[in-house]
């Protein structure tokens, strides 16, 4: 019961940090702020499907919110799940097979997004 409870503050501290990316100083090429525009729900959800394996079908607007942020951005958010929370199902290759997988079938539900402009 201990380790579910550890598990589910570990859960809430990514989540907390999902959802404040937008605050937050996580950029790519310096002016992009990719966090912006993932909602908690859907952070929350990619989170379950890469990092822990779940089943969980993300919704076509967590879709649309991912694409939007881009590729390069999935992958920080990925790698920012990685490693800070070190009880991932699996191994690393299955981390980031389920992380294309979820790339994939986004891009399949709803098909290519433009990325949002670079702030000026």
């Amino acid at each position: 019961m201990a380790t579910l409870k550890k598990l589910f503050a570990l859960m809430i501290l990514l989540v907390v940090t999902v959802a404040l990316l937008p605050k937050a100083t996580f950029a790519i090429d310096g002016n992009l702020d990719c966090g912006k525009g993932i909602n908690y729900d859907c952070g929350s959800g990619f989170f379950q499907i890469i990092i822990l394996a779940d089943t969980f079908t993300p919704t076509d607007e967590c879709c649309h919110q991912l694409l939007k942020a881009g590729k390069n951005c999935h992958k920080q958010f990925v790698e920012l799940g990685v490693s800070s929370y070190k009880k991932i199902r699996g191994t690393l290759s299955d981390v980031y097979r389920r992380s294309n997988e979820t790339w994939n079938n986004c891009v399949a539900a709803i098909g290519p997004v433009s990325p949002p402009e670079p702030a000026h």
